[in-house]
């Protein structure tokens, strides 16, 4: 292994933090430095107190913290109380989070609340809150630049807990953007979280494409598969080439916020496709809902709703390779154009 690379293990104990004599996470998180790469040997790590991972340095030499290869760390939450304050936090920027597991937390599973960080390959589950949360000041922009690639986020809830925080299910998202600039979602799966699957609420100039939302919306849950704003900030929004499906509420929602842009996206077997403003943009969409695909709002072109004929799916088998591919006529459009 290279010169700065420091290892982990659940049972590790110690300062070594070496191969042969792993350190535990804590310990290997306290070392790290700019252009270090902390493996974690594969098997349980319990989380059973707060854990900060911080970057030391600036791009392009991020902290790296990842499974050994060949190995899955996981880190479990098991035990937390919800009022606990023992959470997965990134602070400190660059940090790179990469093919390990989190689950179980009482609260998010991944609080990230810092800048230029990527999560890359994880398995986030199970946790009461959301399973990624970005956020930090709304009034002074943070949180910025951030890139959650290739990770499955998925049964996130708070059903059946009460109070502000998880509300019956009603804030636990499975991707959460609730502030800053230029984050991004790319190739992730998300579903059957108990809020919406992605919500980037509160945030600016986000992009959410590649990516696939299903089965969200439980008890006090909104259940909207890609929510696209919210409240002042929020703006300008960028979401393309996502399916969403069988979510309790509307597939594609602008949520208020402003200059959202939907392009080349595909919406089934929701309460609504696509729910926009006056200034959102509506291009190269398939609604396949066609008594509901859209309201009459926003800046709308050659969406499937416009266009003669009726689009129909070649599979609502989701584990077809045709899955929600438009049969003749509508192949230019949607999710699955170009690819």
């Amino acid at each position: 292994m290279e010169q700065g690379t420091i290892f982990a293990a659940p049972d590790g104990s110690g300062e070594d933090c070496t191969v042969a004599n792993p350190c535990d996470l804590w310990e290997a998180v306290d070392q790290a430095q700019a252009g270090d790469v902390v493996f974690m040997r594969g098997g349980v790590y319990t989380m059973d107190r707060r854990l900060s991972f911080r970057g030391r340095g600036t791009s392009p030499a991020p902290t790296i913290f990842e499974s050994y290869p060949g190995e899955v760390a996981i880190l479990d939450g098991t035990g937390q109380s919800i009022d606990d304050s023992s959470y997965i936090r990134v602070l400190g920027d660059p940090v790179v989070l990469r093919l390990f597991e989190v689950r179980n937390a009482a609260r998010a599973g991944i609080s990230v609340r810092t800048s230029n960080n990527v999560l890359e390959g994880l398995r986030v589950y199970d946790n009461k809150l959301s399973g990624i949360h970005i956020h930090e000041s709304y009034s002074v922009p943070s949180s910025n630049y951030n890139l959650i690639a290739d990770c499955e986020v998925f049964g996130n809830s708070g059903a059946g807990i009460g109070g502000a925080e998880h509300n019956y299910g009603g804030n636990s998202d499975g991707i959460s953007i609730s502030s800053g600039i230029g984050n991004r979602v790319e190739n992730c799966l998300v579903y059957e979280n108990s809020d919406d699957g992605i919500d980037t609420w509160r945030s600016q100039d986000g992009y959410v494409g590649y990516s696939i939302s299903y089965g969200n919306g439980i008890e006090n849950g909104n259940g909207v598969g890609i929510k696209s704003g919210g409240a002042s900030p929020s703006a300008r929004t960028t979401v393309e080439h996502c399916l969403s499906y069988n979510n309790k509420a509307t597939g594609f929602d602008h949520n208020s916020g402003v200059d959202v842009q939907f392009n080349h996206n595909t919406s089934w077997n929701n309460r609504r496709g696509y729910w926009a403003a006056d200034h959102t943009s509506l291009r190269n969409n398939i609604a396949y809902e066609m008594d509901r695909p859209a309201n009459d709002s926003g800046i709308q072109s050659n969406n499937s709703w416009q266009r003669s004929g009726t689009p129909t799916p070649l599979s609502t088998d989701p584990n077809s390779p045709d899955f929600l591919v438009p049969a003749a006529g509508f192949e230019d459009i949607g999710a699955h154009a170009g690819r």
